[in-house]
């Protein structure tokens, strides 16, 4: 895994934070808060005490720190960008030799674009507190070793420093530790193996590791995703295309295929959050799909007792589709991500396809015969 590490001058490490999501939902919601520059100096000391009672020899390098929590999808991003933001405020402070450097905020910014918590992620219970240290190469590969045979075992903070962190952020601590960077990745590979998303990992691993050789994984229902050195390529398949090439019996299309969407719409979320780059394209075609939307046209015999709109869904998932009556041609609507939702309704309301009626069967409704989306009949 490449990371901020021992073989160069500085090396990563985190303080996990169990805290009460509670906190984070409802009418009264609170995200933990931003510190100041004083207030990160202060949080910064705590955690340099018990750093220094595991290893007396972190007193050489330079400790820094953001006044600021982070959710996991923001800290393991290709490139790091959040640790190398750290590094370059570290090596821009006027602060000569061994050092405590707390970055704090002004007016609820950092001082460092990379440095600010992503307000499109909602707070989870696991927040994490960034920390790099900096000094000789040779001395920290000693120190970096130990931590990641000690943190594990001997690495919860002291309880004067969990009160610390709880006052200062405005949060409740059920349990705060210190971990490294492999100890982070180990832990997100167990919950995604455990979840049944073990391929999603191996594209996970794949980017935040630059791996420059090509990868392909399949998921449970059959999606394919590729990893091409720069991106990860998703094959897109519609309602239509999914039924041809499914060996299953009619009766069996709509949970399968909706077992296809949620599983894909998982992969495409989870690689976002994580800033992994994304291409989405059709089965056998190379040219990636452009926007948000995808609408696929396709031959229709005239019927007057067909809906103009039909929303194709389930109830887990919600829209899948929307087929559209457009004189001799149906139009399938699919979102391509979250943003695709209210495009398509945008578009279909400016071309005035709604005007012969709006049907919500929440099912797919599809010809078994010839395995295609068909609209609601009135």
């Amino acid at each position: 895994m490449t990371a901020p590490g021992p073989a160069s001058s500085h090396f990563a490490i985190l303080v996990a934070i169990e805290s009460d999501a509670t906190r984070y939902r409802g009418d009264h919601a609170q995200r933990p808060r931003l510190l100041d520059a004083s207030g990160a100096q202060q949080v910064l000391a705590h955690l340099a005490s018990d750093l220094h009672a595991l290893f007396p020899r972190h007193q050489h390098f330079t400790l820094s720190m953001p006044g600021a929590l982070f959710d996991q999808t923001q800290v393991l991003r290709p490139g790091w960008p959040l640790f190398e933001a750290l590094d370059a405020l570290a090596q821009a402070s006027p602060v000569a030799g061994p050092s405590l450097l707390g970055i704090g905020a002004r007016d609820g910014r950092m001082p460092h674009p990379g440095l600010q918590p992503d307000p499109d992620i909602s707070p989870a219970p696991l927040q994490l507190l960034p920390l790099l240290l900096a000094g000789p190469a040779d001395e920290l590969a000693l120190v970096a070793e130990q931590m990641e045979h000690r943190f594990l075992g001997e690495g919860q903070l002291s309880a004067h420093s969990a009160l610390g962190l709880a006052a200062a952020f405005g949060i409740d601590v059920v349990h705060a530790r210190f971990m490294t960077l492999n100890d982070l990745l180990a832990m997100q590979r167990l919950q995604l193996e455990h979840f049944g998303f073990l391929p999603l990992w191996e594209l996970l691993d794949a980017a935040l590791d630059a791996q420059t050789e090509p990868l392909s994984v399949v998921g449970q229902a059959g999606q394919v995703f590729e990893w091409d050195g720069a991106r990860v390529r998703c094959q897109f398949e519609t309602f239509d295309a999914f039924a041809r090439r499914d060996p299953h019996t009619a009766e069996e299309l709509p949970e399968r295929y909706a077992a296809w969407t949620r599983e894909y719409r998982q992969y495409l979320l989870t690689l976002a959050a994580h800033g992994v780059p994304l291409v989405q394209h059709l089965p056998g075609i190379d040219t990636p799909l452009e926007g948000n939307v995808l609408v696929e046209s396709l031959p229709w015999s005239p019927d007057p007792d067909a809906c103009g709109v039909t929303e194709q869904g389930c109830a887990e998932l919600g829209v899948i589709a929307i087929t559209v009556v457009d004189g001799e041609q149906l139009l399938n609507f699919y979102p391509l991500n979250p943003r695709g939702l209210d495009e398509m309704h945008r578009q279909i309301r400016e071309a005035g396809h709604a005007a012969r009626g709006f049907a919500y069967p929440g099912r797919l409704l599809f010809d078994p015969a010839n395995r295609c989306l068909v609209p609601e009949r009135a």
